[in-house]
């Protein structure tokens, strides 16, 4: 599994418009990563600058703010926290932040 202190804004720049794998309690679902936005800059005791990742899925896709395990052919598997923060057009969009 990926430790998150590892990761970083720059890690998933490259990865933008590419599948993730998020495991659900009703089986698999395939986001998209839509962006990842430095959020400013670190504070003195923080190994890296904070960031968010924007996820897009399908319209109508609901999943409640958690944990997630998560994978990607490039970075493997990892597990961290989502919250949904749209349903459009476009489809649903889940938000993670790392600080």
């Amino acid at each position: 599994m990926t430790p998150l202190e590892s990761v970083s804004h720059e890690t998933f720049v490259p990865l933008v418009g590419r599948p993730f794998a998020l495991m659900t309690r009703d089986g698999p679902v395939e986001l998209s990563l839509a962006g990842s936005k430095l959020l400013g800059h670190k504070r003195d005791e923080a190994t890296r600058d904070p960031f968010s990742l924007a996820f897009r899925g399908p319209k109508g896709l609901r999943l409640p703010q958690g944990i997630y395990p998560f994978s990607n052919s490039e970075l493997g598997e990892f597990e961290f926290f989502i919250t949904q923060v749209a349903d459009g057009e476009k489809g649903s969009e889940f938000e993670a932040i790392f600080t």
